[in-house]
């Protein structure tokens, strides 16, 4: 891959993705070395320009669902990679391979390249674990909620809220890799102990608390 290339893909996604928030620059960096992590525990063959380029593209259209809670930032971001791409010469098929994944992340599209379930599944491994429940915190702050009702979030088996469906990711994530997979339990772990010791210590108490499944052993050398 050029280095100039990528370079300039990350300039304007630095640029389009405006100051850091949730879903900002860092998030853009964690998703990129996850993406990788991912890539190299594949036995078939990944396109890694394809990758990389949609990975750094992949939330820069994030803005526009502030305005308008219709937008799919999936859809807007792949129209604007498209048009970026096409002005630095990327060859046709990258740039159809890149839009899709792009796409695909947000279930615009259902994914069906390697490189689309690869993206979809680092973009949604930054959601759980310890990011993911610091990112919780960070949605109950924006939207007015104490810790007693991210409390009740976690334990209530229904709502639609922006912090419930937060919770409902860490509980039921949908993943395509394997690889996505372990790492995803692995972090989730901390998840339920996080909670549970919570509970404890602010004292509300659940009846029939849902339990997480069970993570299974692995060998990999994954997060």
């Amino acid at each position: 891959m050029s280095e100039t290339l990528l370079k300039l893909v990350e300039e304007y996604s630095r640029e389009q993705m405006g100051r850091p928030g949730l879903y900002g620059w860092p998030h853009v960096q964690r998703v990129l070395r996850l993406c990788e992590k991912i890539a190299e525990n594949q036995n078939c063959g990944v396109d890694l320009e394809v990758l990389r380029i949609a990975a750094l593209l992949h939330d820069v259209a994030k803005r526009f669902e502030g305005d308008d809670p219709k937008v799919d930032h999936g859809q807007r971001g792949a129209e604007m990679a498209e048009a970026f791409l096409r002005k630095l010469g990327l060859a046709e098929p990258k740039i159809r391979a890149v839009c899709h994944a792009i796409k695909a992340h947000t279930h615009y599209e259902e994914a069906k390249t390697i490189e689309a379930k690869i993206l979809h599944d680092a973009d949604f491994i930054d959601k759980l674990g310890a990011t993911g429940i610091a990112t919780i915190f960070i949605k109950a702050c924006l939207t007015n909620q104490t810790i007693e009702e991210v409390l009740e979030n976690y334990y209530s088996e229904g709502g639609k809220s922006y912090v419930i469906k937060h919770i409902q990711w860490i509980k039921k994530p949908h993943l395509y890799t394997a690889i996505a997979k372990e790492i995803a339990e692995k972090r989730n772990k901390i998840a339920h102990v996080f909670f549970e010791q919570l509970r404890k210590e602010i004292k509300l108490n659940f009846k029939n608390k849902p339990s997480l499944t069970k993570p299974i052993s692995s060998t990999h050398n994954i997060y």
